[in-house]
């Protein structure tokens, strides 16, 4: 039987760290205000070539979000090198001046345990601090029926170069790596608890292992809240990714493929948000 770690304790290891309260009380707490201001969006996902990959077709993702740095919509596909590049990131926008302090302290322990390849392909050339971000809204909708819980997050890789940060706020996650190929059992499970940061890179932990949420505790430490209507929110997580800038494309600057699959979603976005409103302003 596998053991779960209970998050309590740092783990550092090469293309792997887990940092317990690393990001401080203060922190935490402007960070609550800021995600708890934004109206995230529920998306639609797509399988196989279907023509229809529009917002009003699909399976919802499984919580909702909301991207800063570029926002990659599900219904474009999402970045990944080397075959999915171009038109899959609209320009989104800046991280706030706590999130991005937090990043900077984080310079040390990336340039330590964590490589990245840069655009250049240079060998073992240290990562850079990542300029896109997805935050991942986890709890219950409530007020339609049987009320349906969304703390989990699908087994994926992230196609993204360079290392993954993941900071964790609110209820404690469930965080596991698997590889299918070999077992179904995950071979790290990890409690990633409130006010930590959680780094993963290389061809281990990045390139070969799935990660996955499987569960989120419930508790009333620390009160999150969100604009989501009908939505009981009990955990935040914010991944970190790094994508070239030159695939980081304005509204109108996309294909008009493109423009008519997310409009609907950069329309509901604008309703809330200057720098969409702006977007929009330019097609």
């Amino acid at each position: 039987m596998f053991e779960v770690q209970d998050g309590r304790q740092a783990i550092l290891q090469s293309g792997f760290s887990y940092l317990p309260q690393f990001i401080s009380v203060a922190e935490a707490g402007e960070l609550i205000d800021y995600f708890g201001a934004l109206r995230p969006l529920w998306e639609q996902r797509f399988h196989g070539a279907s023509k229809q990959r529009s917002a009003k077709h699909g399976r919802r993702l499984t919580r909702p979000v909301y991207w800063l740095g570029a926002w990659q919509f599900a219904c474009l596909g999402y970045y990944a090198e080397p075959e999915h590049l171009n038109d899959r990131c609209l320009r989104g926008e800046p991280f706030p001046a706590v999130m991005q302090n937090i990043l900077d302290r984080l310079v040390e322990v990336l340039a330590a345990s964590h490589e990245h390849v840069s655009d250049t392909d240079t060998d073992n050339e240290k990562s850079a601090l990542p300029n896109t971000c997805l935050i991942n809204y986890y709890g219950r909708e409530v007020g339609q029926g049987q009320p349906r819980d969304y703390a989990r997050l699908r087994m994926h890789r992230d196609g993204e170069p360079g290392p993954v940060i993941m900071f964790s706020v609110g209820q404690p996650g469930l965080l596991e790596f698997l590889d299918p190929e070999i077992s179904p059992d995950p071979e790290l499970s990890l409690w990633t608890r409130h006010r930590s940061v959680t780094i993963l890179s290389g061809p281990n932990f990045k390139d070969r292992l799935y990660h996955r949420i499987t569960q989120v505790r419930t508790g009333r430490e620390p009160q999150l809240h969100t604009e989501l209507a009908d939505f009981e929110l009990r955990r935040i997580s914010v991944s970190f990714r790094s994508v070239p800038e030159q695939y980081i494309t304005d509204f109108h600057e996309l294909p008009d493929t493109a423009t008519s699959q997310i409009a609907d979603y950069v329309e509901e976005l604008a309703l809330h948000s200057k720098h969409y409103e702006d977007q929009l302003a330019k097609k």
